[in-house]
């Protein structure tokens, strides 16, 4: 979702009780040569650009399954919408009014990593202990993908609005998140969501008839 940029001010229309010209009853009380009000970010350059993920320490957060077997938690996953969560948004902080030729423009991104823990785990078998890390690295391997996927095109973002005129902010932040869904549905195709055995960021399965 993109960001907005606050409200474009225009200088206003001279003239009044106090000026000190002197004109006729029906002239125009405009400066000589300006029309239209004019706005004060014509001509300002981007020419730095924050982003807020720089320092990001991404770690995953969890939702919790229950089982004593792989097939006590195949039976809670499948009541699941997802197994886990990854990608995110980003927008922009609103840009004040000036007259500097150059802008700094911060980026925010609202970014989600979800993945699952099995409460179950310490008492499980250890065939059924491996099969579970085996599933949650290829799982935590598709959403970091996900995630990828968006700091990507989010730092394309930030290169591409260098030397850009600000009052094209708003258009390029908001074209972002069709860029961002299409990358995403793409991953999703080509893995069946993950599901897909033997493909990149795929083979997120669990085989739970293992005891």
């Amino acid at each position: 979702m993109g960001g907005e940029k606050s409200g474009v001010l225009g200088l206003g229309r001279s003239g009044g009780d106090d000026d000190d010209g002197v004109r006729s009853i029906g002239d125009d009380p405009r400066p000589i040569g300006i029309d239209d009000p004019i706005p004060l970010d014509a001509g300002r350059k981007i020419t730095k650009v924050d982003r807020d993920w720089d320092q990001l320490n991404l770690t995953p957060a969890f939702d919790t399954v229950s089982g004593t077997t792989l097939a006590d938690v195949g039976q809670a996953l499948a009541s699941l919408d997802e197994w886990g969560q990854g990608g995110g948004r980003v927008w922009n902080d609103a840009v004040p009014i000036g007259t500097s030729p150059t802008v700094t423009v911060q980026l925010r991104s609202d970014i989600v990593f979800r993945l699952i823990s099995w409460d179950g785990y310490s008492s499980a078998s250890t065939a059924a202990k491996a099969e579970w890390d085996r599933m949650i690295d290829k799982l935590k391997a598709h959403e970091m993908r996900h995630v990828q996927n968006f700091l990507d095109i989010a730092n394309q973002l930030a290169k591409d609005l260098i030397g850009k005129d600000i009052d094209r902010l708003v258009g390029m932040v908001n074209a972002t998140g069709p860029r961002i869904k299409r990358a995403q549905d793409q991953l999703d195709t080509e893995t069946h969501h993950g599901k897909k055995k033997n493909v990149p960021f795929g083979d997120v399965f669990l085989d739970t008839s293992i005891p």
